[in-house]
C-alpha cells in the first residue's frame, strides 16, 4: 500500500474508533445508509491493512466491502469508501492516479512469484466418502446434470446424507470438498469445506488456452472446464491466483442479484464478462449446456464477451433476473 492512502483513511475515519484482537479497526460505518440500511451506530464497520499493502473494508451490518491490493487500480467500490469518508474527489483522484502507477510498476513475474507462495493445507474427504459407481440416487441425479461417472470422479459419503461430493484440489492433493443434496427437501443445498482463496479445477486449465472463463459453481466448471470461484465474490487470494495465469478473464455470473457482484469486480479490474442471450429459465452454465450442448454454449460464451465497462453495464441490466 502506498503511504498516502493509508494516510487519507486514518485522517478521515471517525474519531470513535477502537482495535479488535483479529486485527481489525472498527467504527460507524459510513456506508449503510448510502446502500439502504439504517445508519450504523454499533461500530459494525471493520478496516484491516495487510503486511502485503492490502487494505481490506467489511461492514459487518450493511455487507458492504471494498478491497485495495498494490497491484491492482483503486475500485470503483472503493473510490465509493473514500466518498462516504468524506475524501474529497480531488483528493481521491490524485490517489487513483498513484495506484495506477504502482499497478504499472508490478511485474508479471512478481504476481507469479506472489502465486507461487500461495500454499493450502490437505484436507481429506469425508471417512467413509467412496467414489460413485452404480449407487441408483447418485447415478441418477449426476445424470440429471449431465454428467456420467466417467466424466468426473464424484463421491458419495452415507455420513453427509443423500449428498453428491465434489473434492477440491490444489497441486495433487485434496483442500476440501463441496457437498450438493440430491433432493429439493434437503438443506441447506449445498455444504461445503473449503479453504480461504480456493478455486475449483485451477490445476486442470491447459496451457494452451489464451483465456480462463470464471464461473461459480463447481458443476458448471467441470461442464466446460472452468474455473470456479466457490461462492459470488472472488477474494484477494483467488485474484492473485487467477492473474498469475497471465490470460484473458472472461466471468460467466449467475444470472441473479448474486452475480451483480461479480459484475463489479469485473468491471474494477479490467476482467472481460459474458452474458449470452439464452432464453428464461437459463440460470447458470450447468443448464445452457443441458439446453443447447458443450460446443454451443461455448461459442455463445466468446461470442457475447464483453470487454469494456459500459458495455458490460448495459448488458447487466437485460442479464440479472
Amino acid at each position: 500500500m502506498f503511504p498516502d492512502l493509508k494516510h487519507t483513511l486514518e485522517s478521515h475515519l471517525p474519531s470513535k474508533r477502537k482495535k479488535t484482537p483479529s486485527g481489525w479497526t472498527s467504527f460507524n460505518a459510513p456506508c449503510c445508509h448510502h446502500n439502504g440500511e439504517t445508519q450504523d451506530t454499533r461500530t459494525r464497520g471493520g478496516i484491516m491493512y495487510q503486511a502485503d499493502g492490502t487494505v481490506q473494508y467489511h461492514c459487518f451490518n450493511c455487507g458492504f466491502k471494498a478491497n485495495y491490493t498494490p497491484g491492482r487500480y483503486l475500485s470503483n467500490r472503493f473510490r465509493k469508501l473514500l466518498t462516504w469518508l468524506n475524501v474529497s474527489s480531488s483528493e481521491i483522484g490524485k490517489l487513483s492516479m498513484q495506484a495506477m502507477r504502482l499497478a504499472q510498476e508490478i511485474t508479471p513475474e512478481t504476481k507469479t512469484q506472489q502465486y507461487q507462495d500461495i500454499d493450502f493445507k490437505y484436507q481429506a474427504l469425508p471417512k467413509d466418502a467412496t467414489v460413485v459407481t452404480d449407487q441408483k440416487d447418485c447415478v441418477d441425479y449426476i445424470a440429471s446434470r449431465g454428467f456420467t461417472t466417467q466424466n468426473f470422479s464424484f463421491y458419495y459419503a452415507p455420513s453427509m446424507k443423500t449428498r453428491i461430493i465434489v473434492p477440491i484440489r490444489y497441486q495433487n492433493k485434496n483442500i476440501g470438498f463441496v457437498a450438493r443434496g440430491m433432493h429439493k427437501e434437503i438443506k441447506p443445498k449445498y455444504y461445503a469445506q473449503v479453504q480461504p482463496g480456493s478455486l475449483f479445477n485451477l490445476d486442470a486449465q491447459h496451457w494452451s488456452r489464451k483465456f480462463v472463463i470464471l464461473v461459480e459453481g463447481v458443476f458448471d466448471a467441470i461442464m466446460l472446464d472452468c474455473v470456479a470461484i466457490l461462492g459470488s465474490e472472488i477474494s484477494t487470494k483467488q485474484k492473485q491466483q487467477i492473474d498469475a495465469l497471465n490470460r484473458k478473464v472472461i466471468i460467466v455470473p449467475d444470472r441473479d442479484r448474486a452475480g451483480s457482484k461479480l459484475i463489479d469486480q469485473a468491471c474494477d479490474w479490467g476482467w472481460s464478462v459474458s452474458m449470452p442471450p439464452w432464453h428464461d429459465g437459463i440460470k447458470d452454465v450447468n443448464n445452457a449446456v443441458l439446453k443447447y450442448g458443450k460446443i454451443l454454449t461455448m461459442q455463445a460464451i466468446l461470442k457475447h464477451t464483453h470487454d469494456t465497462s459500459t458495455k458490460i453495464k448495459i448488458n447487466e441490466k437485460l442479464w440479472i433476473s
